[in-house]
């Protein structure tokens, strides 16, 4: 059989090919009990690779399938089924499937059969067909990854170096459709590790490939019962869907019973936005492939965009669009309606739908109701949920809406001890927490059940015996153990134990956070640069972890990367003017004067009377003498920029005289314009203080202004001279100085300030220069 044809299998109606071996045969029919009976896994039960590498590959590979398939059937999309009496017993398949001290989950069944699948496909990676076997390894790393509790970096480790093997092994795969449905799966598995910036090249990627463009767009619409005037409502476009190698998903997944949202039966809202307005796109029917984009598209925006209403307003309209299709595959529908649930649990009105429809998701995968082939079509590619997940956001639900004890039960059932303490503790009976640990402990004791007995009891050897238990490797004992002493405000105790605890799996991103700030908290800039760079590259909205990282950086002396940093940490959070302030000094201290000056900007209008003077004066300075930038540019370029953000800043603070005065400093070329502002300048400080001439230091400013401004008329009124349509606006002004020169001298010589004396001489014999200027110009 063809390499790339088998590896594409997924149960779509005639999708299999044919001449199937046994095992394959038996897979297609979903018959587990009838494949684990075949002798192949017994061989895999002793783990010899001397008596592995006498079977036939295309068994190996075809037992890893199956053994694959029907872990993700027990474990995902059910229902579960026991194999006990068919399986060979591997009593430490849960130890040999710990990955940087990280266990599977509890809840995790048959942990054998993706034991089976790992022994399979690590025998066959030498020696079989490359692309089969990096696709069914990246599809066991990615189900084993959403089986353990914490990201681990060991997995990713060897996805990410399975998805550069695969990428070279797709240059000879000519099927668009097994391609198309590689990239998915590579990009939901970058999803998966949080690694946004590697699923957007994979994102974009599977654009180019399908054709295909996914986005929203507004359409008028409305989306309450009584509401009068349409406004603009996002619905998803998908352009590119005509044509291509796909078959719609009525061919593919035709027979499949999609489970479908429940009635939302709220007296205001309707089940759906009414667009009043012609959209075809409401109701568009996608091949199953591109509703698997849409989905993946859902998570992208979901992980990679900042947590707000904005942003989960964006993504209900991919979601709608997932829950209306008439066909498709089952898996993917059950991905949506979970996402739907979480949306919706947000919000009063739709919490009741979102705790009902969760409820018909536990029951659905519980039940028998489906075919098992059904469910497991194309499941590789549905961003597959762990059904104890299901049911934890069921309690989460629950607790929500004050049903405690039911709530309790649930976890109690899941075994979700730090879930159990916090409902005894919310139920006032926190030593009851304490006895359920105990009494694990006593039946099968585990690094976590040490870690949450430490927590309930504030008994701080509990962690020192989870350390020890798991043979100094767990890296949840060291951040149980660490964040004991954080909540205490104990950090210089914290940092060792959260600092080993992500040397031994990095990628846990609460853990960074809280390395970080207690590093900041003991002034130790060093760790607390690394903690936050490891937590950017993780989780790269958060503008707060951006900007400690800047402040680190900063009180490092390296200005330079604090100014990169920023500029992620804006795009985080666009309106925060506190790191818009530490942007534009960042940018002033590194010579990046456009930024400042945007910085600049932005904070004007954030901030209604934000002014900074310091700012103004050298930006203005090096922009009037042209000095270079941090690239070596003049920046001259930037002197349109700061007029015209002076020119706004006059217009809000339209008595402040050295606004006027910087903007004069820039009209080299004009000097019309420059005497016009230099007037501007002398009105706002004398208004601004009238008392100006009553000290030396103020008169001396006002008379060195003034003398600079009857100048500059007197400069303007030459020019014009030559230039007959300026000639009477020139005129104006210099009339117009004349009376402030004349003004100025009168206040200053009241006073008769001896450090001033020069300046009095000298502007006197400005003044009668103007003034004979203008008895000319009359005559």
């Amino acid at each position: 059989m063809c390499d790339y044809m088998w590896s594409l299998f997924d149960f779509e109606e005639n999708a299999a090919p044919d001449n199937l071996s046994e095992l394959q045969t038996l897979t297609k029919r979903c018959d587990w009990t009838g494949c684990f009976r075949h002798q192949i896994f017994q061989t895999l039960a002793t783990s010899d690779t001397t008596a592995l590498a006498q079977e036939n590959p295309q068994d190996l590979l075809s037992a890893g399938i199956a053994s694959l398939f029907a872990f993700v059937q027990n474990n995902f999309v059910g229902p579960t089924v026991s194999y006990a009496d068919v399986l060979p017993n591997i009593p430490d398949a849960r130890d040999a499937l710990k990955s940087d001290g990280e266990e599977l989950n509890v809840n995790v069944q048959s942990p054998e059969l993706l034991y089976f699948c790992n022994v399979a496909i690590d025998q066959l990676s030498a020696n079989a067909e490359a692309f089969a076997i990096k696709l069914w390894y990246l599809r066991f790393l990615v189900v084993y990854q959403r089986c353990l509790d914490d990201l681990t970096h060991s997995v990713y480790t060897k996805f990410d170096e399975t998805v550069g093997q695969l990428e070279k092994a797709l240059e000879g795969v000519e099927d668009v459709k097994v391609k198309t449905q590689t990239h998915v799966e590579i990009f939901q598995g970058y999803l998966l590790f949080k690694r946004i910036s590697k699923s957007d090249r994979w994102r974009t990627a599977l654009q180019t490939l399908t054709g295909v463009e996914i986005a929203v767009e507004g359409v008028l619409g409305v989306r309450t019962k009584y509401q009068q005037k349409a406004l603009p409502q996002l619905t998803l476009r998908a352009k590119g869907l005509e044509g291509g190698d796909f078959a719609s998903a009525k061919e593919t997944h035709g027979q499949v019973a999609l489970p479908t949202i429940l009635k939302l039966e709220d007296d205001l809202r309707l089940e759906r936005v009414k667009f009043v307005e012609d959209n075809e796109n409401e109701d568009a029917q996608l091949p199953a492939v591109f509703q698997q984009m849409v989905l993946s598209t859902v998570l992208y925006l979901k992980y990679s965009q900042p947590k707000d209403k904005l942003a989960d307003e964006e993504l209900q309209p991919y979601i709608t669009s997932l829950l209306y299709q008439e066909f498709g595959p089952w898996a993917t529908r059950i991905g949506a309606l979970f996402l739907n649930v979480c949306q919706e649990s947000n919000h009063k009105r739709t919490v009741d739908r979102s705790l009902k429809q969760c409820e018909e998701l536990v029951n659905l995968i519980d039940s028998d109701s489906v075919p098992a082939e059904h469910r497991l079509a194309s499941a590789f590619c549905s961003a597959l949920i762990p059904r104890w997940q299901i049911k934890a956001k069921l309690g989460d639900l629950m607790v929500s809406l004050g049903m405690i004890k039911g709530a309790l039960d649930l976890y109690l059932e899941l075994q979700l001890w730090e879930e159990v303490i916090a409902c005894y503790n919310h139920l006032e009976l926190r030593h009851k927490a304490a006895e359920i640990v105990q009494q694990e402990i006593a039946k099968k004791p585990t690094v976590t059940l040490y870690c949450l007995l430490g927590d309930a009891t504030d008994n701080v050897e509990c962690y020192q015996k989870a350390w020890e238990f798991s043979k100094e490797t767990s890296a949840r004992a060291q951040r149980h153990w660490g964040n004991f002493y954080f909540a205490k405000k104990q950090y210089t105790e914290a940092i060792p134990h959260l600092s080993k605890s992500v040397e031994i799996n990095c990628l846990q991103e609460s853990t960074l956070l809280r390395l970080g700030y207690a590093a900041l908290q003991l002034e130790q800039w060093e760790d607390a640069a690394k903690a936050y760079r490891m937590y950017t590259s993780l989780e790269s909205h958060g503008f707060e972890s951006w900007n400690n990282l800047a402040m680190a950086y900063i009180k490092l002396g390296d200005k330079k990367r604090a100014h990169k940093v920023l500029q992620e940490a804006l795009k985080c959070n666009f309106n925060n003017w506190k790191v818009w302030d530490n942007y534009l000094v960042v940018s002033i201290d590194t010579k990046n004067y456009e930024d400042a000056l945007n910085a600049y900007e932005r904070l004007m209008e954030l901030k209604e009377k934000f002014y900074d003077q310091q700012v103004l004066e050298i930006l203005t300075k090096v922009i009037s003498e042209g000095a270079p930038d941090a690239s070596g540019n003049s920046t001259s370029r930037l002197t349109k920029k700061i007029l015209k953000l002076l020119g706004h800043a006059c217009a809000k603070s339209p008595t402040n005289g050295l606004l006027y005065e910087l903007s004069s400093r820039l009209e080299s070329e004009d000097p019309l314009k420059k005497a016009q502002k230099l007037q501007n300048a002398y009105r706002g400080y004398t208004q601004s203080n009238s008392h100006w001439s009553k000290a030396p230091d103020s008169c001396e400013k006002i008379l060195q202004l003034c003398i600079e401004l009857c100048e500059s008329s007197l400069n303007a009124f030459q020019a014009g001279k030559a230039d007959p349509a300026k000639l009477p606006s020139a005129k104006s002004q210099l009339s117009s100085a004349r009376l402030t020169g004349q003004g100025c001298l009168r206040a200053a010589s009241n006073e008769n300030w001896e450090q001033n004396a020069t300046l009095v001489e000298n502007l006197t014999a400005v003044v009668q220069k103007l003034t004979v200027e203008l008895t000319n110009a009359m005559n």
